[in-house]
């Protein structure tokens, strides 16, 4: 459940300030083995598509020659995502081949 703000807040009457919505799905291990594959491939383009848009954001910044240690940061999390989507390819490669095995 989102929280709201009980003070006013610089967007006018009515609206809230809620900073997010919680998502709730099953444990891993009550999944179904086509649940768990779909919530990896979730997972695998959710992290795909923060990639993409944390290297548009560091080739902006670059463009302009600007460059702090948040950009270090960011870059040493390029790599780690890279392997993390690396791992779940393995993982979704693996429930694949599971599928076709009697």
């Amino acid at each position: 459940m989102a929280r709201s703000s009980r003070h006013s807040s610089s967007h006018g009457p009515g609206r809230n300030n809620a900073q997010g919505t919680v998502l709730y799905r099953k444990s891993f291990d009550l999944m179904t083995p086509e649940e768990g594959q779909r919530w990896l491939e979730g997972l695998r383009d959710q992290l795909v598509r923060k990639q993409q848009r944390e290297r548009a954001y560091l080739d902006r910044r670059a463009a302009r020659n600007v460059h702090t240690t948040t950009d270090d940061a960011y870059e040493a999390d390029q790599a780690l995502e890279s392997e993390l989507i690396s791992l779940l390819d393995r993982l979704l490669e693996e429930a694949r081949k599971g599928e076709h095995e009697p």
